[in-house]
């Protein structure tokens, strides 16, 4: 038989457990916006205490805007192996980091420095900082502008062993 009593007590119980939940939803809310805020808090200052305090936006206006973007493509060595290449740049100044490039067939990669540059040349010193196994590390990377979606690829290594001599071509994939 159907106890009406006891339903109406299971109401109670049921009322308490959803203002016990909606209490510990309301916590759990305020604890994730807190936390929420002071990582942006943290990111922010971060991003604002590691920007170049000094920065000559006249160097900026001299990097080739036609570099600037997301490069891929493919290699040849002289010895006849080919390696894929995938590259990203962004406008610097001489001796700074303008780049990351990886070799995903060769599975190896690094940073790219600014060395010299023209309207239709930049040379980078290449410093391979994962697979070092795989690649050689610490050489020139020279990029020659041939259309607006189109950089030939030139690389040497540091001391100048035509073994290790290469050149490929690389098609952008993004401007951003």
């Amino acid at each position: 038989m159907f106890n009406l009593a006891r339903y109406i007590g299971c109401g109670n119980l049921l009322n308490n457990e959803k203002k016990l939940m909606v209490i510990q939803m309301r916590k759990n809310r305020y604890f994730i916006t807190l936390l929420i805020t002071i990582s942006l808090v943290f990111l922010l200052e971060t991003f604002f205490n590691n920007t170049p305090k000094n920065v000559n936006a006249q160097e900026y206006d001299n990097f080739p805007s036609s570099f600037v973007g997301v490069w891929e493509g493919s290699g040849v060595q002289n010895t006849g192996s080919e390696w894929s290449i995938f590259l990203a740049l962004i406008p610097g100044s001489i001796d700074s980091i303008v780049g990351t490039i990886a070799y995903p067939s060769l599975i190896c990669g690094g940073e790219l420095t600014l060395q010299k540059l023209t309207e239709e040349k930049i040379e980078l010193f290449e410093n391979i900082t994962y697979g070092k196994s795989s690649c050689v590390n610490r050489g020139y990377v020279t990029l020659e502008f041939v259309s607006r979606r189109k950089l030939n690829y030139y690389y040497k290594n540091q001391t100048g062993d035509e073994n290790y001599a290469a050149t490929g071509t690389v098609r952008k994939v993004s401007s951003n």
